[in-house]
């Protein structure tokens, strides 16, 4: 891909990105959009407890466009730490709608990073 036109590229996807994931609320919950040289990433960000100015920043999508084939990867990550693909998909919205779907409770349900968290959350209040 050209550099002008990958630098556009990047930046739609971006922006696509940051209207499809809208901070709910900006002091108590948001969404962290980054990139690097193998695609873009999504993560969960909320403040510590005891800690309000230190932010948690936790995993929940990686979307990854293969050139080649014209298909955007999503990949999600488990507890134990390391990306595992879900699925190809034509478009990135299309991507995005199964993150917020979360039919499998792999991005933001039940086995999830974020589930794991509140879990051992509740574990420690018990």
């Amino acid at each position: 891909m050209q550099e002008k036109r990958r630098q556009v590229f990047e930046a739609r996807v971006m922006r696509d990105l940051g209207r499809a994931f809208p901070n709910p609320e900006p002091d108590k919950h948001k969404y962290i959009i980054e990139k690097d040289r193998y695609g873009f990433f999504l993560y969960d960000s909320r403040p510590e407890e005891g800690q309000p100015e230190k932010w948690t920043k936790t995993p929940i999508a990686k979307f990854s466009f293969h050139d080649g084939e014209k298909l955007w990867q999503l990949s999600w990550m488990p507890p134990e730490g390391r990306w595992k693909k879900y699925g190809r998909y034509f478009d990135i919205e299309t991507a995005t709608l199964i993150v917020k779907g979360d039919p499998a409770g792999c991005f933001l349900g039940q086995v999830s990073p974020l589930a794991y968290l509140k879990q051992g959350k509740k574990e420690s209040a018990s």
